[in-house]
């Protein structure tokens, strides 16, 4: 679900969203955190997007919970004690969309 349609459907700011969630300074720093390769960051686009159809505006039906633990398993190759805690997570995924175009996230209500 993007920020706006959160913003609509439960009747929050969009500025909002994006101050107390993400934090207002250095929302693209949590990248470097998560600490992925240029590789890495390619099989979790392969992962989550179909990257030789929408090349531009991607678009993923998976589940952010799927792609987080992707994303943990991949880091874990190389660090066993990675794991995303609280919201970084979050703070990620929103990063990783920003850097490498994806518009939306697969919206599970039984979850993330």
């Amino acid at each position: 679900m993007r920020f706006t349609q959160a913003s609509s459907r439960y009747g929050i700011p969009k500025g909002t969203l994006y101050d107390n969630i993400l934090g207002k300074s250095k929302r693209m720093a949590v990248l470097e955190e998560a600490g992925l390769t240029a590789r890495e960051e390619e099989a979790v686009l392969e992962f989550c997007c179909d990257v030789s159809v929408s090349p531009y505006n991607r678009r993923t039906k998976k589940s952010l919970q799927s792609i987080l633990n992707f994303v943990e398993k991949l880091r874990r190759l190389r660090d066993p004690e990675f794991m995303f805690t609280g919201l970084s997570g979050f703070r990620w995924w929103w990063a990783f969309c920003k850097k490498h175009s994806i518009v939306s996230l697969f919206y599970d209500n039984g979850g993330y």
